[in-house]
């Protein structure tokens, strides 16, 4: 069996299934049902590090007091399950920024946060200055390269791990891959306003099926690749 080095200490879900209409309507439904929307949040540990890829901040239109504290309180339970504290984790990486993957940063001060430089040059927010800036192919372990994969936003970044032998890759693939369902039905996300292009997204996926063993999308479970599937 593999050693991994990877964790999902928190399933992401979705407010709209694949191939449905979007409605508010559909989207309170899942609230009442407790499905609120955050993001995948997985850890990586190589050595005295632990990098955190995206925070899974759930119901990201509520910006309120109530809900900021609500979602540190299940990310800090979520990292106990994982044996770790808001305190152990000394990097943080953001896929896109997106409130549902960055909502609640904040909360890891003493980490170094990194993100994509491009899109670090369009990001218009306070916490620009506290970000390193990550270039295509650069290694943030020793294990562990970003990989750019454009098309749900123009400057959307995925996360690669492999082994020593590099016989076994997990792709952390942010909402280049929502989940295995829309996967399966050809379905592109493109409902946000800085969607970028449904051909760029198509070839991003492909490039990911290429070079991933296991794939962890956005708002799903991991999933070993499919085989025989056509973008």
């Amino acid at each position: 069996m593999w050693n991994l080095n990877v964790k999902v200490i928190k399933v992401g879900t979705c407010t709209i299934d694949s191939g449905n209409m979007a409605s508010p309507a559909q989207a309170k439904l899942k609230h009442q049902l407790g499905i609120n929307g955050g993001s995948t949040v997985t850890v990586i540990r190589e050595g005295s590090e632990v990098l955190l890829v995206d925070t899974g901040f759930e119901r990201e239109q509520d910006l309120s007091p109530k809900n900021r504290e609500r979602n540190l309180q299940i990310l800090k339970t979520h990292l106990r399950w994982a044996g770790l504290e808001t305190k152990d984790i000394t990097k943080v990486f953001i896929t896109h920024f997106h409130q549902d993957h960055i909502g609640g940063i904040e909360y890891f001060d003493q980490a170094t946060w990194y993100g994509y430089r491009p899109a670090l040059a369009k990001l218009k927010d306070h916490y620009l200055d506290n970000f390193t800036p990550l270039d295509d192919g650069d290694f943030i372990l020793p294990q562990t390269q970003i990989l750019p994969t454009p098309g749900h936003t123009q400057t959307h970044c995925s996360i690669i791990w492999s082994n020593p032998r590099k016989t076994i890759r997990v792709i952390i693939c942010g909402d280049a891959i929502i989940n295995f369902a829309a996967l399966q039905a050809g379905s592109i996300w493109k409902l946000n306003s800085d969607f970028y292009n449904v051909g760029v997204a198509k070839e991003s996926i492909r490039n990911v099926l290429k070079k991933a063993d296991i794939l962890i999308p956005g708002h799903g479970q991991p999933f070993f690749k499919p085989v025989g599937l056509k973008i």
